[in-house]
């Protein structure tokens, strides 16, 4: 996959469908609460809970995930914490005792974002407007606003590489995601959404784990928030996209071939739960 798809792909993650509708930047998403704890239940070729807790309208996210596989015999254990702040991204691995830091690529997106323009500001609003439903199109995807209604709330779903996500509508809020990728079933849904306020402890660092900070990840995350903006910027930019996107899909489609689609499958089913936190029970 060529960096250009690789940075759309980006943004169908950092500005969900209809996010821009109204607001004064791509970061400024309204969500239908400031503070909430949100329940999922996660089945299939894993299976547990994760619990997510959202603080001041999401610039704090804070999600613990504990799951069991079962492969092969054994039962292996992933207990993991991810944290986000308006400055960090933090990756921790509990089973492991270990942890990794990176730059919040939102802060230097939001610092590109103010070097424009009005006239420029204004079309990365129309580009983002535009750009979830063309480029999953491009890759062989649809997106279907307020498509479904989940424990309350209206949902934008989204198809696209075997994958079926329900969003809180107009956020980057998932409450429902189902995925068939090369043989594996996973269903990710949430069983509950409780606003009010969330205690500072489910925030703080893991103690006895110093996470490891990539010294490349400043200028990377630089680099991909001003490659970013420029697309976005770019009067051309989501159609650009859209047909590359395309392009790619039928080269990648034309290039594998039923034996290695089967390897591969066979490959990902042998290597599922054999990486990250793991436990043997």
């Amino acid at each position: 996959m060529n960096k250009k798809i690789l940075l759309s792909c980006i943004l169908l993650l950092v500005f969900p469908v209809s996010a821009m509708a109204g607001s004064k930047s791509p970061w400024e998403m309204k969500l239908p609460f400031k503070n909430a704890t949100i329940e999922y239940a996660i089945s299939g070729v894993e299976n547990g809970t994760e619990t997510t807790y959202i603080r001041d309208s999401g610039r704090e996210v804070a999600s613990y995930h504990t799951t069991k596989t079962s492969m092969m015999g054994m039962t292996i254990v992933n207990e993991t914490v991810d944290i986000t702040t308006p400055e960090w991204e933090y990756s921790f691995d509990l089973t492991n005792r270990s942890g990794s830091k990176s730059v919040n690529p939102e802060k230097y997106m939001i610092e590109e974002y103010n070097k424009l323009s009005k006239a420029e500001k204004k079309q990365v609003h129309k580009n983002v407007e535009q750009m979830g439903s063309s480029v999953a199109e491009g890759l062989g995807g649809k997106v279907q606003q307020n498509a479904e209604k989940i424990l309350g709330y209206n949902c934008d779903r989204v198809d696209m590489m075997g994958t079926v996500a329900y969003s809180i509508h107009g956020t980057d809020i998932p409450l429902r995601v189902e995925s068939n990728m090369m043989g594996m079933n996973m269903k990710i849904e949430a069983t509950s959404v409780k606003k009010g306020k969330v205690a500072d402890k489910y925030f703080k660092l893991p103690a006895g784990i110093d996470p490891y900070l990539d010294p490349q990840s400043d200028a990377i995350a630089r680099s991909l928030a001003q490659e970013t903006i420029a697309m976005l910027k770019d009067p051309e930019g989501a159609e650009k996209l859209r047909s590359e996107a395309k392009q790619e899909r039928m080269e990648a489609e034309e290039q594998i071939t039923p034996e290695q689609q089967q390897q591969m499958e066979q490959a990902m089913q042998m290597m599922q739960g054999l990486f990250g936190g793991q436990k043997q029970q």
